[in-house]
């Protein structure tokens, strides 16, 4: 979940009017503070059926902090404060944590940094003018291949293809704003008393 959240991030940004793919990100990230939305994302296996289904919320603060609220079926956070990453799982009542993934493993923080980019993706127009198709350089990475579809410039879709066991997620996106006005708060984390805190995974 953690690398999936990570890689989708960077995606749900390239949604300005129609340009070559690089010039979209380029204009995007020079004026993107924030952004926020929801999601409903399902997993199939390589044979197309659904592994796992999910729901929630999503925000996104420059340069480098975001949060996943997943609300059903299992009440799941994922907090990024610049530092350090928080997964809290309610029904395991545990958090994990780690360093935040720097530039290299994350294209969330890539999104603030275009110039990075060319350095760990390759990204290419689809022969539609509402999807993109790209892929890691590293041949070695989690995901093998994506594609984002888009309406009136806006990010609606979100297909990853799991470069190990072959899973694809399907990341529907709906009420997506850009640069709305979010609390530095929803990106802080404490963990609540009582639980358990892993740290370093």
């Amino acid at each position: 979940m953690l690398r999936t959240v990570t890689f989708v991030c960077l995606v749900l940004c390239w949604a300005l009017a129609a340009a070559d793919p690089r010039e979209r990100l380029d204009r995007f990230a020079a004026g993107l503070d924030a952004l926020s939305g929801t999601f409903h994302q399902v997993i199939f296996d390589e044979d197309g059926f659904i592994v796992e289904e999910s729901h929630g919320t999503l925000k996104f603060m420059a340069p480098d902090r975001f949060r996943w609220d997943y609300a059903e079926p299992f009440p799941q956070q994922l907090v990024a404060d610049g530092e350090r990453l928080w997964h809290f799982d309610e029904s395991l009542d545990q958090v994990t944590v780690r360093d935040q993934p720097d530039a290299a493993e994350s294209p969330l923080l890539v999104l603030t940094r275009p110039e990075l980019l060319d350095r760990f993706y390759r990204i290419e127009a689809s022969g539609r003018d509402d999807e993109l198709h790209f892929a890691p350089r590293d041949e070695g990475g989690d995901f093998e291949r994506a594609s984002l579809r888009f309406e009136n410039d806006t990010p609606v879709l979100l297909l990853l293809v799991d470069r190990l066991v072959g899973q694809t997620t399907r990341l529907e996106l709906s009420d997506i704003r850009r640069n709305p006005e979010l609390d530095p708060a929803d990106f802080r984390f404490e963990p609540p008393p009582g639980v358990d805190v892993l740290e370093g995974y």
